[in-house]
């Protein structure tokens, strides 16, 4: 009997997993191989390859198979590995669709489920569409509390293979791509540095790193404190048409807040959505402070308020402020905690060796820290989100980051951070396995886009699909995807360049005027003239689609285009009948093979004119 190459090359998984097909109408008895070696361990993460075998992922068993019909038709099994709490699922072709697999799979991951009916195990409708439209099958594995590190993701694709195999009648090699969000990234990039031959790339998108502290979350969490009143008059000075100058009407203290928490390399952009920004939304029914004391350093609030070149005694302006927020809340032991741990992060500062652009401002010239350093350090949660992993940028594979420019919680400085990481260690060979792409309008939320948050964001979850293909035909075929985004760190601020042919990467450019100019003022009933011209980058494909959103209600409406390229204008007439302030949007869609009928991998971008309308006369 001939023994199936994929399935042999997985030793005790392999075989195993021989024997649980039967019965299932995939497989029939394979005979006894040598088994594979254990995975070594190395610093506390473990090494996985194609060949080696995991301890704790020995037993995988098939639980259920279906043909099921939504999204679209597919073939489903369900798993689980005996003696753990790791479920998977894997989504083939339908029967008539065998002739589709191109022989690849898309595995996306992510460590935590956020309600007791949720379960990381399965994939959503988005996720199996979007694999088997793009020549592949789809992989997910998890549970329904915590799936740490990557250890369970490659034994589910590694068993995953030997079910592939069968089922579409095939020994041929099987590329895999594994991509998270967020906490999804500590996963991904744990992947791609403790594993080889597993899969051939990676898409980290919204990237975490494994900062010092939690101060993106800390330093917005002082600046509800100290800048929450003045929340909308930021703002307002930040839209389209605004005075562009966010520090106008603040006082000594106000300024010297804004001026930190921005310096930290939390975004300006932030400020569209205050709420969000400084833990006011739904999405933090807690906010993002804590009255609890640190577990870690139970001393430090004390130290705070009481001892000197902290801010609880400092006679700056801010100082003085956070003593009258805590006489103002009253003088108990939560409230001074709650108070303290906001401001934790200018107490653990690295040296600027290690990178952290947005904690230098708490250093001398000299390079020593300006504050006291508390004698411990913030635990975190990355190393075991992540397998112990190094994140010292030895990238196994090819990788291509999805980062926005709107994300206060996985900050864009972050991956910078980690950039200069695989630069370090690959050298000039980085560019041969690296990419990094930058997104505008763009925050830390993948859910659809609507309501409040539509009317300055656009859904960027298709350029993440984008950049997985891309991914698979630069490792299947060679193919080199679009150049990095173009960007500067400008006070631990990314910027990038507003013309698509400058910035690169692979989200189109709006650039969108009324009269000529970002913001006018006309009377109820006037007409005005709107004008677009909206740009693909090189290589990137073609705007297939635009919307208007006239009145700034965050509901586009269809604007037919007369063309389809890599450069496309619009423009329109409008005309408002009611008095008030008008945030004007257009929103615009490419796509790689200019298909305006495409699904997935729509890369978008959006532009907004200011229109203030006064009674008419």
């Amino acid at each position: 009997m001939i023994i199936n190459p994929v399935l042999a090359r997985h030793g005790r998984i392999g075989l195993l997993a021989a024997t649980l097909l039967l019965g299932t109408g995939l497989g029939s008895a394979i005979p006894a191989k040598a088994a594979a070696p254990d995975c070594a361990t190395v610093a506390g993460a473990m090494q996985i390859t194609a060949d080696c075998i995991d301890p704790l992922y020995t037993k995988p068993v098939i639980d259920s198979e279906t043909d099921e019909t939504a999204p679209v038709a597919h073939h489903r099994i369900r798993a689980h590995f005996e003696g753990t709490n790791i479920q998977f699922n894997v989504y083939f072709h339908a029967k008539q669709d065998l002739g589709k697999w191109e022989g690849r799979f898309f595995q996306y991951t992510y460590p935590t489920a956020f309600t007791p009916e949720e379960d990381t195990s399965q994939a959503d409708d988005r996720a199996v569409g979007f694999a088997l439209s793009s020549g592949g099958y789809a992989v997910q594995a998890g549970n329904k509390s915590l799936a740490l590190g990557y250890r369970h993701t490659a034994a589910a694709a590694k068993f995953a293979e030997t079910l592939a195999a069968k089922y579409y009648g095939s020994d041929r090699k099987i590329s895999g791509y594994l991509y998270g969000p967020s906490g999804g990234t500590y996963q991904t990039i744990g992947a791609t540095e403790n594993s080889t031959g597993v899969w051939q790339g990676f898409v980290p998108m919204v990237q975490g790193v494994p900062q010092p502290t939690s101060y993106n979350f800390l330093g917005r969490s002082a600046a509800e404190l100290i800048l929450g009143d003045k929340s909308e008059q930021i703002r307002n000075a930040l839209l389209p048409g605004g005075s562009g100058n966010p520090y106008a009407g603040l006082d000594a203290a106000e300024q010297a807040m804004l001026k930190e928490v921005h310096a930290l390399g939390i975004p300006w952009k932030g400020w569209e959505f205050p709420d969000y920004l400084l833990g006011r939304s739904d999405q933090y029914p807690n906010g993002l402070d804590s009255s609890a004391p640190l577990s870690f350093d139970p001393s430090y609030a004390n130290d705070f308020w009481n001892a000197p070149g902290y801010l609880g005694t400092e006679t700056s302006p801010l100082g003085v402020r956070v003593r009258a927020e805590l006489a103002k809340m009253g003088d108990t032991v939560d409230n001074r905690w709650n108070i303290a741990n906001r401001f934790y992060y200018r107490y653990q500062t690295p040296p600027a060796s290690e990178g952290w652009v947005g904690l230098q401002q708490f250093l001398k010239a000299d390079g020593t820290p300006l504050y006291p350093q508390r004698p411990v350090k913030d635990p975190g949660f990355y190393g075991f989100v992540s397998g112990n992993t190094a994140f010292d940028g030895s990238i196994n594979g090819k990788v291509i980051v999805v980062d926005n420019l709107y994300d206060t919680d996985a900050l864009p400085l972050h991956a910078d951070w980690y950039r200069k990481r695989v630069e370090a260690s690959l050298g000039n060979a980085a560019s041969d396995s690296y990419r990094i792409y930058y997104n505008d309008h763009a925050d830390h939320q993948n859910a659809p886009v609507s309501g409040e948050r539509a009317k300055h964001l656009v859904n960027w979850y298709g350029m993440a699909e984008q950049a997985l293909r891309d991914l698979a035909a630069w490792s299947e075929n060679g193919v080199q995807p679009p150049a990095s985004t173009d960007y500067k760190i400008n006070d631990a601020q990314v910027s990038v360049p507003d013309n698509a042919a400058a910035r690169r990467g692979i989200q189109p450019t709006v650039d969108l005027t009324v009269q000529g100019n970002e913001s006018t003022t006309i009377k109820a009933g006037q007409s005005i003239k709107l004008n677009a011209k909206a740009q693909v980058p090189p290589g990137a494909g073609a705007v297939v689609k635009a919307d208007w959103d006239l009145d700034g209600d965050g509901v586009y409406t269809n604007a037919p285009l007369t063309q389809i390229g890599n450069v496309v204008t619009l423009q329109t007439d409008a005309t408002f009948a009611k008095p008030g302030t008008y945030l004007v949007a257009l929103r615009v869609s490419s796509e790689r093979t200019g298909d305006p009928s495409a699904t997935f991998a729509l890369a978008q971008n959006l532009d907004r004119v200011q229109v203030v309308v006064t009674p008419g006369g």
